[in-house]
């Protein structure tokens, strides 16, 4: 087992830095086009702009993807992967980002009805009729 950790360790980091060399790449070419619309304010690089976003966006959306279909297997290095220092660790931490608030959102997404599916099944089993 400890093999197999290690192994979606060393691929988790791999992913990271592979998202991060993509935001290498298109930090510059975003900035770039920014200081152009300050400039010229033209519809074409409204669409560059767009299109770069999405990109962005959609090396994001990978790489969480990714993360996620690893944490299936090894979900301690989800909340603080080890290539992270202890500073940004802590400060993941500190911004909120902690194993209790992805609990407290799942409560608040699905556990309110829980409660009110518990509720109805014990009047119905009390003989209550729901209204």
């Amino acid at each position: 087992m400890g093999s197999s950790s290690k192994n979606i360790e060393q691929a988790q980091e791999c992913y990271y830095h592979e998202w991060m060399s993509f935001q290498s790449q298109r930090i510059p070419e975003l900035k770039q086009l920014l200081a152009q619309r300050r400039s010229h304010g033209d519809e074409d690089n409204d669409n560059k702009l767009r299109e770069l976003t999405g990109k962005i966006i959609g090396d994001f959306k990978n790489y969480a993807a990714k993360r996620a279909d690893l944490a299936h297997r090894c979900s301690s290095n989800y909340y603080a992967p080890t290539w992270n220092s202890p500073l940004e660790n802590a400060l993941i931490w500190m911004g909120g980002c902690r194993p209790s608030s992805f609990f407290r959102l799942v409560y608040a997404l699905c556990g309110s009805q829980t409660e009110i599916r518990v509720t109805q099944f014990l009047r119905n089993i009390d003989g209550y009729e729901s209204s």
